[in-house]
């Protein structure tokens, strides 16, 4: 794909996708001007092409880019012609915020090998943003280089002026380098995307795409470390009694970065402290399954991309569970378990295999009773990949093992060690227009024979159903599974074609490093996609699916049928919309889990339809709004719910968000509580109907004054109430008519309702004083308030109840100062 022989300077400018990098004798001072000697003699890279809206399509205006380097640092120059500068969008916001502004953008592939690189992005008000890349297209937002550029607006346009350090990429020791490299421009008051060389978004690869960066001769790898101490002083209540916060924390821990020779790397941190991130958003989990939330603390979120498989496979590290919430806790106990220490190796080496570790450790948590809620704990990851040149073939293999210190308290409870093993395998063909991707993988747990039971019995095995195909043996001490799957893709055209199979046996478990709640499993998926490459008179743009999904047990019980159809479209003045029917339980499947242990039950049809209105993002003020219905049970169950919500951005360094959710969930088959005997024929599985409201608001607001000080604001009130009525128990389970399954229970009585509201909030205060050092000042706030309700929703009453709820308040003060000796 790639142009590999060198080229003249003169000649360079007139190959597509080959520029040439001139060394530099004096470096160019970074202001964003053209005038240093060096830009004067480095040939310029020209020929962009637009790729959105249209693919290869000539961009509205010119763009020229020139690279230089000396021994230490990677400089580009991109100037960007513009006929109206005084129409150029300049936005501020905090590092690695994206605004509607217009944007420049550099990728790198240090390694050349079409998988993996770094990108670095600018907008005019020199609002910076970059990601590490890996699997070719997937961005990981997470990556925080320490890099220099300045911007300005001049009468023919704007520039970005770059200074990358080689320490922040990563490459081989040897005399000549070519690097993978591309340039991306948005011009935002045309909603326009042009690149250089020429990217095609019909291919589902990024990297792969770029051009060559020749020229670059006699650089060594740099030798790293990075420090950087941290300092934590906060008022926390004392979590038992209510009251103004009365204890104050002082805590200090460090993170190091260093680098083992040209090709390793090392992250460490001693006492991590993340109480500068967002909370988690509030909710009600009534499933059988637990709900999986994004990873919000840097240091867990840098590199995460190496030990992910690149596809629909198992999920063996889910890194959450590192710092988890004490399994055994109650109210008034810790939050979080606290993570004594934790390090990240990470290798790539030029024979294309790329090798990752993790360690941590957490410290044994005791409960407000002084027993233990959750043992002290190790947990280990490693990973390996070796991946052919270009990327066209990657096989790779993760191991997990997880081991707890367990006690007295602990032991009939909790899985003493846990292991994991996932083999996966991707290649391309075809002129990499298709992509088959294949992975097995194998799960072991071992404990004390009552935790080994409480696994088997738990939502995600249900071995005590009584038509599983496995048998429940309450004297195991261990449990493992395998599970197996493949993928085969189209990768190119406006025509693309998915299709997914797996296998997971029962006894798959995964969840004490992953999250994987799926077991017990056959299935097969199909999709097919439709994606506009060109606009025309009607339609900017547009994409299309119909995916079709069926899932089994084992024992070859129809679990799942579901198909769904979408649709979405952009207008030519950048409006647009998406509309997403889905059609699920198809022929009568039956649920294993819905009675948590119980035999299946069979599901009648259920249709579901959505609309999401996809809005211009460019005017101050852009509104948004969803709208879903659907129902099921022969229309006994039903859902209807809305969102809506405004971007506003009322000035250059200020912008905020509001949005609104409220769904009234009506249904009847909502599990309550198993009674009687494990395992007898005399239990009951009851089931009741449940009207339910659910009301949530989230507000941000974001405050700059410069790139590197800002103010933002997160709350989140959250308020749901659901009432109870026409309890039954399973009579007939898979009975083809839907009344037969059930039968009366209770006497006419109805199970209590419920009244849960909660407020989470945080205002974050970030200062980088220079660069990689930053001081935080973090106010957060809590308010929980639960009981039972016999009564109707009010959202004026509930709301007013949460905040007269007592807060619990932390205030926080973190400094820290970044070493590059």
């Amino acid at each position: 794909m790639f142009a590999q022989s060198p080229a003249s300077p003169g000649g360079s400018a007139r190959r597509p996708g080959v520029g040439i990098a001139i060394r530099a004798t004096t470096p160019p001072v970074i202001d964003g001007r053209e005038d240093d000697a060096v830009w004067k003699l480095a040939p310029p890279m020209t020929g962009f092409r637009q790729f959105d809206p249209g693919e290869d399509l000539e961009p509205a205006f010119r763009t020229e880019v020139r690279a230089a380097y000396d021994d230490r640092f990677l400089y580009v120059l991109v100037r960007a012609f513009d006929p109206h500068p005084d129409s150029i969008v300049s936005l501020l916001s905090r590092r690695d915020v994206k605004t509607p502004s217009d944007q420049l953008k550099i990728i790198i592939d240090a390694f050349h090998d079409g998988r993996t690189g770094v990108e670095m992005a600018v907008n005019p008000a020199g609002v910076k943003r970059d990601f590490s890349i890996y699997s070719d297209v997937i961005e990981d937002p997470t990556w925080d280089g320490v890099w220099d550029v300045k911007t300005r607006v001049d009468s023919a346009g704007w520039v970005a002026e770059f200074r990358v350090p080689f320490s922040q990429l990563r490459f081989d020791r040897k005399d000549l380098h070519e690097f993978g490299f591309g340039v991306w421009r948005d011009i935002a008051r045309l909603n326009e995307r042009d690149s250089w060389p020429v990217f095609r978004m019909s291919t589902r690869t990024l990297i792969s795409q770029l051009g060559v960066l020749q020229g670059i001769r006699g650089i060594a790898p740099a030798r790293r470390l990075e420090l950087l101490p941290y300092a934590v002083t906060k008022t926390v209540p004392d979590g038992v009694a209510p009251g103004p916060p009365n204890r104050i924390e002082l805590t200090g821990g460090l993170d190091v970065k260093a680098g083992l020779g040209p090709n390793v790397t090392v992250d460490a941190t001693v006492n991590p402290d993340f109480g500068q991130v967002e909370a988690d958003p509030a909710v009600l989990n009534l499933t059988a399954f637990e709900i999986q939330f994004a990873e919000q603390r840097p240091f867990f979120q840098e590199g995460i991309g190496l030990y992910k498989c690149g596809g629909p496979c198992e999920g063996p590290f889910y890194t959450r569970r590192i710092g988890r919430a004490p399994q055994l806790g109650a109210p008034g106990d810790p939050a979080f378990t606290t993570i004594l220490g934790a390090a990240k190796l990470t290798g790539r080496f030029g024979n294309g295999v790329s090798v990752g570790v993790i360690d941590a450790v957490t410290r044994r948590e005791r409960g407000v009773a002084g027993t233990t809620i959750e043992p002290q704990s190790n947990y280990f990851v490693g990973r390996i990949v070796h991946e052919s040149p270009g990327g066209a073939r990657q096989i790779g293999a993760e191991i997990t093992r997880l081991d707890r210190r367990l006690d007295a308290a602990t032991e009939p409870y909790l899985r003493r060690s846990a292991s994991g093993l996932i083999v996966q395998g991707i290649t391309r063909f075809a002129r990499d227009r298709w992509q088959l991707m294949g992975y097995g993988g194998l799960s072991e747990v071992d404990g004390s024979a009552a935790a080994i039971a409480a696994t088997q019995r738990s939502s995600v095995h249900l071995y005590q159903r009584p038509d599983h195909e496995a048998r429940y043996d309450s004297t195991r001490t261990s449990l493992g599974g395998r599970a197996i799957g493949g993928e085969l893709t189209k990768l190119s055209g406006w025509l693309r074609y998915d299709a997914f199979v797996r296998y997971a046996t029962p006894g798959v478990e995964f969840n004490d490093m992953g999250l994987v709640t799926l077991v017990n499993d056959m299935q097969v998926r199909q999709e097919l996609d439709f994606q506009q490459l060109t606009p025309n008179r009607f339609t900017r743009a547009s994409f299309s699916f119909i995916s079709a999904e069926s899932h089994w047990t084992t024992g070859g019980l129809p679990a799942a049928r579901l198909v769904t159809a979408h649709a979405s479209a952009q207008l030519p003045s950048s409006w647009g919309g998406a509309l997403t029917w889905t059609l699920s339980e198809l022929g009568g499947p039956y649920c294993v889990s819905c009675a948590r242990g119980g035999p299946a039950l069979r599901q009648s049809l259920k249709q579901g339809l959505r609309f999401d209105l996809a809005p211009d993002v460019r005017p101050p003020v852009v509104p948004h709004a969803v709208i879903r219905v659907g129902r099921s049970d022969d229309g006994r169950s039903w859902y209807r719910g809305a969102e809506t919500g405004l971007d506003l951005r009322v000035a250059s360094r200020f912008s905020a968000t509001l949005y609104g959710s409220y769904d009234r969930v009506a249904n009847d088959q909502q599990w309550v509580a198993n009674y009687g005997a494990l395992l007898s024929d005399t239990t009951h599985y009851t089931f009741a109907r449940l009207d339910q409201d659910i009301l949530a608001l989230t507000a941000r607001a974001n405050w700059t004054a410069t790139p590197a000080l800002s103010l933002q604001l997160y709350a989140q009130p959250f308020v749901t109430s659901g009432t109870f009525s026409d309890w039954r128990q399973l009579g007939a389970p898979r009975a083809p008519r839907y009344e037969d399954r059930f039968r009366p229970y209770g006497g006419g009585t109805s199970p209590a309702g419920f009244s849960v509201k909660q407020f989470n909030s945080n205002v974050v205060l970030r200062w980088e004083y220079q660069p990689a050092s930053v001081l935080f000042l973090v106010w957060q706030q809590g308010r929980f308030r639960r009981g039972a309700t016999t009564g109707s929703f009010d959202a004026g009453d509930d709301v007013r109840d949460l905040f007269a709820a007592h807060p619990d308040n932390t205030v926080l003060m973190k400094l820290s100062y970044w070493f590059n000796p």
